[in-house]
């Protein structure tokens, strides 16, 4: 039997029964499926190796660094890359594995070898390899892993400035940019722009793009103005072809590092978009359609590629799809409906219909098929898209509610199977979804009045979609006299006594139910509830409010509804606008951590956003 994963060579399955060898992590390993982030196998081989740094998985896995196919070599030297994370310094199996392979055939395992030598604390060895190896392309990925990783003897920059490689002499360059004084700056910048413009090849783009890492470096000097200077100047060419891509990825890195690098480089990388060859264009796309606002000062240049684009399920043509999706340009709409039509749905989708129904461009009528085709698929993924979608279409869904009632049946059923307490997020997003349709959803009501899950996140948010589809207040007012389950954590009950507002007002027990969970607890609740309590008591809400809002403004969580309320509570929130514009006046994106830096830099720039509305509603 032959398992196969895309990348690998087919191999034959081992047999589990074999006494002397691990047969599920060279299982793992053989199938490439070691890799697969969140994968169990994976799992039970780093609590394997934390426990016992040199027992039998580490065995198992240096033995796999000699099997006969590149593929499993690969595999198994970068998995044990990955495991020196929480191995021990030096790790003696792995450096003795490592150092064997920087003669492997395959080029691609002789590099991974360097850099696990280098992790596993091997410095001495990769010093000595690098001063003799013959392969220019090994002899580069040791120089960059020993420039990175050398965490207990760092590796000196300067002498490889004189390296022969011009690869290396730039990767020096770029390091000893990181902590250079200033009067070194200018030879130091005179360097990198030659080594970049003697680079034909990309071994040094393997890892780390070297853009990425030079902007890192003029970012840690806070050197902003220079950085735009060198991106602009590769960006036209000054150093050649290559230079050019580096010049991208520099640019960047600009875009994830400061404010105002989408107006300064925009213009250079929409030059790209509109003459460089195919390759180097995409690579322009993709960093425009990185930035919201670089994404709006191109718009027009990156809609024009739409109708080229021949395959509109390629990478390029949705990464221009949903970047323009999702800055509510209207020209994405027939794209992303085609493209959602077409199959299974890309990463983003569910933002990119968001951005339709903010510009008032999508179409019900194309979307609650694609909706209902989802919500019967096997991909737990796809049924997730389907279910946020019918959610953020609300009434406009009605046709899938026999769908929707349908795949709650199927998660309750599993999750009676489970014997689980509490309900699951898919449990919690169908029901709401079920009660976002409103009236139309009356089908699903004996359904949801026999569930009897709480959830963690939601409290009531059973009987919410029951008010919402009946319109009877006896459903949230159950759902706010019932005690919470839960001691530390304040369920959000926001959704609740918004409706409440919106159908008759609240009690005098519930608006002071309201004003403790709102102000006693920071959290969702405190957020999100926020503009009930403004809603229900007004002015007198406004100093209890300005006491605690301002500290999320900068969170890219909570800090948009927090600035939603200010946003209503017009000039009774000019106190907080010294901590708005103080948001607002940073130089340098928020340090969040939402992912990568593409989701920070988004995160960013939707505050920002943000923040000016909150500041021209409220400011006098």
């Amino acid at each position: 039997m032959t398992a196969r994963t895309p990348g690998h060579d087919p191999v034959p399955a081992p047999s589990a029964t074999d006494p002397d060898r691990p047969a599920d992590v060279t299982a793992a390993v053989l199938d490439g499926s070691a890799l697969a982030p969140g994968a169990t196998v994976r799992t039970a081989v780093f609590d394997a190796v934390r426990a016992d740094p040199d027992g039998p998985v580490t065995h198992e896995l240096t033995g796999l660094t000699h099997h006969r196919r590149p593929a499993v070599r690969r595999t198994a030297l970068t998995l044990l890359t990955e495991l020196t994370y929480s191995g021990p310094q030096p790790w003696p199996g792995p450096i003795e594995a490592a150092a064997a392979r920087l003669h492997d055939p395959d080029p691609d395992a002789r590099r991974t070898a360097a850099r696990l030598l280098v992790r596993a604390g091997g410095t001495d060895r990769a010093r000595t390899a690098l001063d003799s190896h013959p392969d220019p392309a090994t002899r580069i990925a040791l120089a960059d892993a020993l420039l990175l990783y050398a965490r207990h003897s760092p590796c000196p920059p300067g002498p490889l400035r004189t390296d022969p490689l011009p690869e290396i002499r730039l990767l020096a360059c770029i390091e000893e940019l990181r902590t250079a004084p200033a009067e070194e700056w200018p030879a130091l910048d005179a360097q990198t722009v030659a080594e970049v413009g003697a680079l034909s090849g990309h071994d040094a783009d393997r890892g780390w793009p070297l853009g990425h890492r030079w902007g890192d470096a003029l970012f840690r000097q806070d050197r902003e103005q220079h950085c735009y200077t060198a991106a602009a100047r590769l960006l036209t060419g000054d150093a050649g072809p290559y230079g050019q891509r580096v010049g991208v990825h520099l640019a960047r890195r600009a875009l994830q590092s400061w404010r105002a690098a989408p107006a300064v480089l925009t213009p250079h990388l929409t030059a790209l978009v509109r003459t460089a060859p195919a390759a180097l264009r995409d690579l322009a796309v993709d960093a425009l359609c990185a930035s919201r606002t670089a994404t709006r000062l191109a718009a027009d240049d990156l809609a024009a590629l739409l109708p080229a684009t021949r395959n509109t399920r390629s990478a390029t043509a949705w990464t221009l799809t949903y970047a323009l999706a999702t800055v509510d340009d209207p020209r994405a709409a027939p794209y992303v409906h085609t493209r959602l039509a077409s199959g299974t749905p890309p990463a983003g989708a569910v933002a990119a219909v968001r951005g339709l129904l903010r510009s008032g461009t999508a179409d019900p009528e194309h979307l609650v098929p694609v909706i209902r085709r989802l919500l019967r698929s096997d991909d737990p993924h796809v049924v997730s898209t389907a279910i946020a979608l019918s959610d953020d279409l609300g009434p406009a869904a009605a046709a899938g509610v026999p769908d929707l009632i349908e795949a709650l049946r199927a998660e309750c059923a599993l999750r009676d199977a489970q014997g689980a307490e509490w309900a699951g997020r898919r449990e919690l997003r169908l029901v709401t979804a079920l009660g976002r349709i409103g009236p139309a959803a009356a089908s699903a009501v004996p359904l949801l009045e026999g569930l009897s899950r709480a959830s963690r996140q939601r409290a009531g948010y059973r009987e919410l979609a029951l008010a919402r589809i009946t319109g009877e207040r006896r459903y949230a007012e159950a759902a706010l006299c019932a005690p919470s389950r839960l001691r530390r954590y304040v369920s959000d009950r926001s959704g609740l006594f918004e409706w409440l507002l919106d159908h008759g007002g609240l009690t005098p027990d519930q608006s002071r139910q309201l004003r403790d969970l709102v102000l006693s607890r920071p959290g969702g609740m405190q957020v999100f509830g926020s503009r009930a309590l403004w809603r229900h008591e007004g002015p007198a809400a406004a100093a209890d409010l300005l006491a605690v809002l301002p500290q999320y403004l900068d969170d890219d969580l909570f800090g948009p509804a927090a600035m939603a309320t200010l946003e209503a509570m017009g000039e009774h929130a000019r106190p907080a606008l010294p901590h708005l514009r103080a948001l607002i006046g940073r130089r340098t994106r928020l340090p969040l951590h939402a992912g990568s830096e593409d989701a920070d830099m988004n995160a960013d720039e939707q505050l920002l956003e943000a923040a000016r509305r909150t500041v021209s509603a409220v400011a006098p």
